[in-house]
């Protein structure tokens, strides 16, 4: 009966995901429609070519919160005392939100490429990945000012580091606790998130809004493996996205972004 609860938060997770922050304020703001301008993409690095850099901030927070929404709302059923919300998942709606950034349902079926998303993803997940995503992604832009080549990269990183088991099983105490977490009895890669956290371990830093389940009823927790996995398929899904970047990448013809000496023109902006 959970499928139900899953299915449902997945689809409210789809459509708040399909609203599109960067055509709904870009066509406010300068009546530009984002598909016919830049990359011809709707995600807030071309809304920012139009708006600027600030406004391209705000939708990013935006389109993050999209993500943080959808899990807020799978959480908040959760705590209904029924058998279908009873093992309501965090991620995999956020999986869908962010399928519905790219694919959205009212903008026939175009969005924008999902690294905003994968950030709210992160931001639900473990902020050690955060950091590894920001590092990475900073550090590409200032040397390749490539907005494409840092979010690929950058991704890329996150998607080792999920799999790296003192990276994805750190305690709010800083302390390893793989080995722990395999020694546990009955371990069970779908199931041992939860039966480590009745046996006293502490994930508030490891895994945000697992630990939030703390006060729910019903002690479910998204496991370990289920996490590595929705977030491997977002990282997937934001390469796919990202083929025409690399094609042009390997062309050597994908624009820069940031530059340092001198501002490039908003219309040589545009035709990027």
């Amino acid at each position: 009966m959970f499928i139900i609860g899953i299915l449902l938060t997945s689809i409210i997770g789809y459509l708040i995901g399909s609203i599109s922050f960067s055509t709904i304020i870009t066509k406010k703001k300068s009546n530009v429609d984002l598909k016919t301008v830049g990359s011809k993409n709707t995600g807030a690095t071309n809304a920012s070519r139009v708006l600027g850099k600030k406004w391209g901030m705000v939708i990013l927070f935006l389109d993050i919160s999209k993500i943080i929404i959808t899990s807020v709302i799978a959480f908040l059923f959760s705590l209904i005392d029924n058998e279908v919300f009873s093992e309501i998942s965090f991620f995999i709606p956020a999986l869908f939100a962010l399928l519905g950034h790219c694919y959205s349902i009212y903008y026939k079926f175009q969005g924008g490429k999902a690294v905003s998303c994968l950030i709210g993803m992160l931001f639900i997940t473990n902020w050690v990945l955060i950091v590894g995503f920001a590092i990475v992604w900073w550090g590409l832009i200032f040397i390749f000012r490539k907005v494409s080549v840092s979010s690929i990269f950058a991704s890329l990183t996150v998607m080792i580091l999920i799999w790296i088991p003192q990276i994805s099983f750190i305690n709010s105490n800083y302390e390893w606790i793989f080995s722990d977490y395999l020694a546990y009895n009955g371990y069970n890669f779908f199931t041992a998130v939860s039966e480590t956290a009745i046996a006293g371990k502490d994930w508030t830093t490891a895994l945000y809004f697992n630990a939030l389940h703390n006060i729910s009823p019903h002690l479910f927790y998204d496991s370990l493996f289920v996490i590595q996995i929705v977030i491997t398929l977002g990282i997937l899904l934001l390469i796919f996205k990202h083929r025409t970047n690399i094609q042009r990448i390997f062309k050597g013809t994908e624009p820069t972004f940031f530059e340092y000496k001198k501002k490039t023109s908003k219309e040589n902006i545009l035709k990027t």
